[in-house]
């Protein structure tokens, strides 16, 4: 009787372990899943001369041709990520830090710079999100708060104006650059047909008469490099604050009186 006892109880603590195999598996997997992100970059940009590398972490991640996306794996926790373009002159982007909890996380690289534009979680017990309320939690995308900036900035200006796009103003020079090509782009397609004087034009007029950039509080700088290379509306803009704070500042300036005719600040 003794021995049926044992060996009852070695046969209960076998079959007890073995039940409890699938659900240790089961937790361990479903960790596995959520202990990782993604990094997704669309590269934007129309040059298919420049090959551009994309390093996360200071190590090659991987190469884009123009008009490829790609997704990169990586850990959860504290990330840096650029783009180095290989060209004759070596160029690469400012290196941009960011954080990644279960996330998936979306950059836009152009033959210039490199922009976080928005994430999403990849939790499996994240609640979905309507689309229209994305923006509510996580901010608008940079490219929703430039649209909405173009849009109400140039709401009141006349068609086939002469235009010019200056500059923009942050603290991250990549960004700025980013929004300056966007502001530029919208300009260019605009349903107005403006007239856009290429930026080439402004700085090989700034730099022969040694103008530095002017920054988005200097009318009179704006207004004079405006006469002098015909422009009839100057457009500038500012990214600033930090967090929910944060906002992109676009005005349109008329050379003529100085007058402002539309400005607008969006949340990014």
């Amino acid at each position: 009787m003794r021995w049926k006892n044992l060996r009852f109880i070695y046969l209960t603590s076998v079959l007890a372990v073995l039940l409890a195999v699938p659900a240790i598996t089961a937790q361990a997997g479903g960790n596995k899943e959520q202990s990782s992100s993604e990094v997704v970059v669309q590269r934007v940009d129309n040059n298919s001369l420049i090959r551009l590398r994309i390093y996360i972490d200071g190590k090659v991640a991987g190469v884009l041709k123009v008009g490829e996306t790609a997704t990169y794996k990586i850990r959860n926790g504290p990330h840096t990520i650029r783009a180095a373009f290989e060209d004759y002159q070596a160029r690469s982007t400012e290196v941009t830090q960011f954080h990644a909890n279960n996330s998936r996380l979306l950059f836009t690289v152009t033959d210039e710079s490199i922009v976080a534009v928005g994430q999403e979680s990849m939790r499996n017990d994240a609640p979905s999100v309507a689309a229209s309320h994305i923006d509510d939690i996580m901010g608008p995308s940079i490219e929703t708060s430039v649209r909405n900036s173009f849009d109400r900035a140039t709401k009141s200006l006349k068609k086939k104006q002469k235009v010019a796009v200056i500059n923009v103003d942050a603290d991250n020079i990549s960004e700025g650059d980013y929004v300056l090509e966007e502001l530029t782009y919208l300009t260019v397609h605009s349903s107005k047909g403006f007239q856009v004087i290429d930026r080439r034009t402004v700085d090989a007029f700034r730099a022969s008469n040694g103008i530095g950039i002017p920054s988005y509080n200097n009318d009179y700088i704006l207004m004079l490099i405006g006469q002098l290379i015909g422009a009839d509306i100057i457009l500038t803009g500012r990214l600033d604050g930090v967090g929910e704070l944060r906002r992109l500042r676009v005005k349109a300036l008329e050379v003529k009186s100085g007058r402002l005719l539309g400005n607008s600040s969006e949340r990014v």
